[in-house]
């Protein structure tokens, strides 16, 4: 169903029916969201000793140099470059934390450039020092992302940002990319502590970036 989904996307998209195309999109969105739930995800706060094992198990995997506290998680949002937004949502300690979630207006020219899109809202991000740096970055996406968010990653290593590691997820053929590894993880793979906090942290990065993607193409509609 989601790959059927994807492709009506794409073609409602491709004949420029991009009101049908969105709502397609929040289709597979909520589908995701339903598929993650069957995978038992615990966002309560009973919770507490789960996410403790998921930050030392995910410390583990990635090669972490110091303990894991913040991790941001990124997410674009768009149709054929309309209306573009990016989200960046925070998580420490395994919970959210929505004083610290960001949203972006994405300059980029408009055109469905999503590499261009996370570039921009990385490079944007990395200005802001007085945010706090986090211990790990989650992009969505694969190993092109992955490789892009590392681009400037390296760009900014003036700023001496010690010990960030930066993963990526690619939803479509489940798998997990980590920095500085040559093949990508299975998600069917890891621990089920890590899969719910990878997967919470990406739906939820979706569903902010969405939920400000509607309202500027609202705000376009009725301008």
């Amino acid at each position: 169903v989601l790959n059927s989904l994807n492709q009506e996307m794409k073609r409602a998209s491709k004949e420029k029916r991009f009101e049908e195309a969105g709502k397609i999109r929040d289709k597979i969105f909520a589908l995701q969201r339903v598929m993650a739930h069957a995978h038992i995800i615990e966002n309560n706060p009973k919770s507490g000793r789960d996410r403790v094992s998921a930050a030392l198990l995910l410390e583990k995997i990635i090669r972490a140099k110091k303990p894991i506290q913040k991790i941001e998680c990124y997410d674009i949002s768009n149709i054929q470059g309309k209306s573009a937004t990016g989200s960046m949502v925070v998580f420490i300690n395994g919970k959210a934390d929505k004083n610290q979630y960001r949203k972006f207006k994405i300059r980029t020219k408009n055109k469905p450039d999503d590499i261009a899109m996370l570039k921009e809202i990385l490079q944007r991000r990395f200005l802001h020092k007085e945010w706090k740096y986090p211990d790990v970055i989650l992009i969505d996406g694969g190993k092109a992302q992955l490789n892009a968010a590392l681009e400037i990653k390296n760009y900014f290593k003036n700023l001496k940002i010690k010990n960030l590691k930066i993963i990526s997820i690619a939803k479509g053929k489940q798998e997990l990319w980590i920095e500085n590894k040559k093949n990508s993880i299975p998600l069917k793979s890891l621990p089920q502590e890590i899969y719910n906090l990878i997967i919470g942290l990406d739906n939820e990065a979706h569903r902010f970036a969405i939920t400000y993607h509607r309202k500027l193409r609202s705000r376009k509609l009725l301008n």
